[in-house]
């Protein structure tokens, strides 16, 4: 008798019951072999987007039939993993092992810590000693009551993000340790363009890597774009990247009648041959990244589906992993790409008489400065990469807002960075801490004052201004935010201050709902009659500032609410804030309680053991 034929994936969905779109989302996420592979592992549906573990147990019974248990250790790795990348959507890198495994005992595991180690086996998952995560600032340690050993005693992680953090502490002291002279002339760069420029000369010069904290003023791109401009015309080779697509759009609007050219963290990559964009055609590859063209800055384009929002929607989950779990995104796939050339004949014209070919020469490091603004919007893996690729001998100033929301994928190297004191790191600084620079405070205005107020936790009252810089317009319902909405950046502000258009960004807590940004792009549309107008998330605005920006803050969406985002937001407006609030009370609560969603995150322990 012959074999019955394996089982094709359509049949597999099917005799448990899936519904019939969900074929492709298996095939996309597990592959040509997906069928094979579910055959012989059902469990791994469970990192299809959109399936839960309730589900991915049904389609086990449904292909092993009495065989599959709940203490099955494939299940417990498929399991492991799905709470681990519910918790990245919420920005942490890592979980406490005993949060994972109350986690585990809820979804059936009678045995969770048992669970846990299989997986730990099994999977693409490492374990850590936690015991710097409970570490005081200064590094002297206050986790005295953390008991030694067990699961409260480690933090796990899937191995992408375990090696992108090591990676960063390794950049970090690379970057250190090899600093190249940046030439005579810069220590006669001009400094007359902001109070910071001259600490910034002067840190600059003397380290590798320096930390920009910026200020919560309306000058806070300006100040750095300003410092690169100054650095260019010193004769220094410069690089300037934005850390997310807004701060690519307001650099270069801060720099348009310059030569320097604004690249994205995935152009400079693409730059120097690394990153999926380095595998581009030749058409696009002639193409200078981050060039002004005929379609406007780089980066100014629609975000993608993968930029609208799902970082503030998933921010509201909180971040505990009972939480996190009731996320269906799931995190995209890495492509990794390599290629290599042969090497050449090592006997090739031997004993013909022909001069053997010059010795291979590399070319010494050369001075140069990597500019990046907004970098606390820079992930975890984006940061390695980013650091990693830096050509030997170049020096990289780091500026961000640690004090603003972070990044929408895992991790928060930059507010790592910033907080992280290391004793490892005192061979190159004598406090410990990666080499840092404050910028200098804005000049008076409200929008500064309403920042430094609530950085502090503070929401004052709003001020009268004969020049109605800020405005607080109050509204019932999501209905009445979005009119409001759509009233002020369409009349109210282009007549009051003369502004285009093209000036004034709304923003938006979700991408969805009532008054998300897709309902306010469609009132806009209509409004203007053109399609050339976007609503945008927090999340995608975040990093950018305009010359005017209208907020929404409505009911629906409060929960989100943090003192970060409030903060965040009320500096994207350079010259007018306009904020439409119907959040109520929610508010001032959350400036005065809810500080930000905290991440777990393991760079502070890999800066402490360099």
């Amino acid at each position: 008798m012959t074999e019955p034929d394996a089982p094709s994936l359509d049949q597999l969905l099917a005799s448990a019951g899936a519904p019939g779109d969900l074929a492709p989302r298996v095939a996309a996420t597990l592959g040509d072999q997906a069928a094979a592979r579910l055959a012989a592992d059902p469990w791994l549906i469970l990192g299809v987007p959109g399936v839960r573990p309730e589900a991915a147990d049904g389609f086990a019974r449904s292909v092993l039939g009495g065989t599959a248990g709940p203490q099955d250790p494939r299940r417990a790795r498929a399991v492991l993993g799905w709470l681990l990348d519910r918790a990245a959507l919420d920005g942490h890198t890592a979980q406490p092992a005993d949060v994972l495994c109350s986690a585990l005992g809820t979804l059936g595991f009678g045995d969770p810590a048992g669970a846990l180690q299989a997986a730990l086996e099994e999977g693409d998952m490492l374990a850590f000693s936690n015991a710097s995560e409970e570490e005081d600032e200064d590094g002297s340690g206050g986790g005295g009551e953390q008991e030694s050993g067990g699961a409260s005693g480690l933090m796990i992680s899937r191995e992408r993000y375990a090696f992108a953090e090591e990676g960063v502490g390794e950049a970090v002291q690379r970057l250190l340790a090899t600093p190249e002279p940046l030439g005579g002339d810069w220590d006669k760069l001009d400094t007359s363009g902001d109070r910071i420029h001259g600490e910034l000369r002067d840190t600059v010069g003397n380290y590798g890597l320096t930390l920009v904290a910026t200020a919560p003023g309306i000058a806070k791109t300006a100040q750095i774009a300003g410092f690169a401009e100054a650095a260019a015309a010193a004769g220094v080779p410069v690089a300037i990247i934005g850390g997310n697509a807004a701060s690519v759009r307001t650099l270069n609007r801060e720099l348009g009648g310059t030569e320097l050219t604004v690249l994205s963290v995935e152009e400079y990559l693409a730059s120097l041959g690394r990153g999926e964009a380095a595998d581009k055609d030749s058409a696009d590859a002639e193409k200078v990244p981050g060039q002004r063209g005929e379609n406007g800055p780089a980066g100014g384009g629609e975000a993608t589906e993968a930029e609208t929002g799902a970082g503030a929607d998933s921010e509201a989950a909180g971040d505990s992993v009972a939480a996190s779990a009731e996320a269906a995104d799931a995190a995209a796939a890495e492509a990794v790409a390599g290629s290599g050339e042969a090497d050449a004949d090592a006997d090739a014209g031997s004993g013909s008489g022909e001069p053997e070919p010059p010795a291979v020469e590399f070319a010494d490091p050369q001075p140069g400065l990597v500019v990046v603004s907004a970098a606390h919007q820079i992930d975890a893996e984006s940061l390695a990469a980013l650091l990693d690729a830096v050509p030997e001998g170049m020096r990289v100033l780091l500026a961000g807002d640690p004090a603003e929301p972070g990044p929408a994928g895992p991790g928060q190297p930059f507010r790592d960075l910033i907080e992280t004191r290391s004793e490892s790191l005192m061979a190159y600084t004598s406090d410990g801490r990666v080499p840092r620079v404050r910028a200098a405070d804005s000049e008076p205005h409200p929008l500064t004052d309403l920042r430094f107020a609530l950085r502090e936790g503070e929401l004052p009252p709003p001020e009268q201004d004969p020049e109605k810089r800020l405005v607080i317009v109050p509204v019932r319902d999501a209905g009445e935010a979005v009119a409001r909405a759509v009233q002020l950046a369409a009349d109210s502000i282009p007549r009051t201050f003369g502004l285009s258009t093209e000036d004034i960004q709304v923003v938006t807590i979700r991408a969805t709902g009532d008054a998300g940004a897709e309902t306010v792009t469609r009132a806009l549309r209509e409004r203007l009659g053109t399609e050339q107008v976007r609503a945008l998330t927090a999340r995608e605005a975040m990093g950018g500032t305009w010359p005017a920006a209208v907020v929404v803050l409505d009911g629906p969406s409060s929960g989100s609410l943090t003192r970060a985002l409030v903060y965040g937001l009320c500096g994207l407006a350079e010259r007018h804030l306009s904020i439409v609030h119907g959040a109520g009370s929610a508010l001032p609560q959350a400036v005065a309680n809810v500080p930000d969603r905290p991440r777990h995150t393991r760079l502070p322990a890999v800066l402490r053991e360099l």
